[in-house]
């Protein structure tokens, strides 16, 4: 093969770049997540005590619509990973969030 083809194969399997649509729901997953991770801090400063229930139904939808958004770039497996990755996402900053508020609140 000659250089010039090797460099055509490897374009054909490089994974195609997010578009702007694309990279507008991938950064508004992002900061859904980050916010729904900080709840307990805002929940605090409202004078209610901290509940995970409606966070982990929040970040569980919004993880899987963002991951179908993307469905067209990702495979199953990358969909799959998607998920449990702004599950895991959300859940540390939740805990450290709910750490901080029992920490300060004594």
């Amino acid at each position: 093969m000659t250089r010039s083809q090797l460099g055509r194969k490897e374009e054909t399997s490089a994974a195609p770049e997010l578009d702007m649509a694309d990279r507008a729901v991938f950064g508004f997953s992002w900061v859904l997540v980050m916010a729904v991770g900080l709840m307990p801090i805002v929940e605090t400063s409202l004078r209610r005590s901290p509940s995970i229930s409606m966070p982990v139904v929040i970040a569980f939808f919004v993880a899987v619509a963002s991951g179908l958004a993307l469905r067209r770039r990702y495979s199953w497996l990358g969909f799959v990973l998607h998920i449990t990755g702004r599950v895991a996402i959300w859940l540390s900053i939740f805990c450290m969030s709910l750490a901080a508020v029992l920490f300060v609140s004594g």
